[in-house]
């Protein structure tokens, strides 16, 4: 029930909702095959690795402040500006009514799913290089080429320059 202090490794192997605090230089590293909600206002620094199940976060600080590693099911059930990299090979999920802004520098490649509210891409990298499925509103915030297939019932909107 208290606040934790991560500066090595803080392995979550479980399920539920985990809304202590994490702080600290350490990283958080979510396995198994059972869906876990981040809910606390965190500001680890060492980053976040999902490699096993479904990582929820419920608000932009959910994942701390460092570069998120996503081999399996991220899914953002949030608004706000999520500024973290995210790379790896699994899935973004967005959800949730909010709109969401992607404005990192992403490379994941096992593609985006948004199922409710906005998802706006800041930058032609925002989602990844996998597939876009839009059953929702993606919102392109950015100029210059974006290359990701987008598939789904939900609208594309332009916005801002370029």
């Amino acid at each position: 029930t208290g606040d934790v202090t991560d500066n090595a490794t803080l392995e979550l192997n479980t399920s539920g909702t985990f809304d202590n605090v994490i702080s600290g230089s350490g990283q958080v590293v979510k396995s198994g095959d059972d869906a876990l909600t981040l809910s606390g206002s965190n500001t680890y620094r060492g980053g976040t690795t999902i490699s096993g199940g479904t990582l929820v976060a419920t608000s932009v600080e959910a994942l701390g402040t460092g570069d998120v590693t996503d081999n399996a099911t991220l899914a953002l059930n949030t608004g706000g500006d999520f500024i973290n990299n995210i790379g790896g090979t699994g899935r973004v999920e967005k959800s949730g009514d909010q709109t969401l802004t992607l404005s990192g520098a992403n490379s994941y490649t096992g593609g985006t799913l948004i199922s409710s509210g906005t998802l706006v891409a800041s930058n032609v990298n925002a989602l990844g290089s996998g597939d876009v499925t839009d059953n929702a509103v993606l919102e392109l915030n950015t100029g210059g080429t974006f290359d990701n297939a987008i598939s789904g019932s939900g609208q594309v909107e332009k916005s801002g320059d370029g």
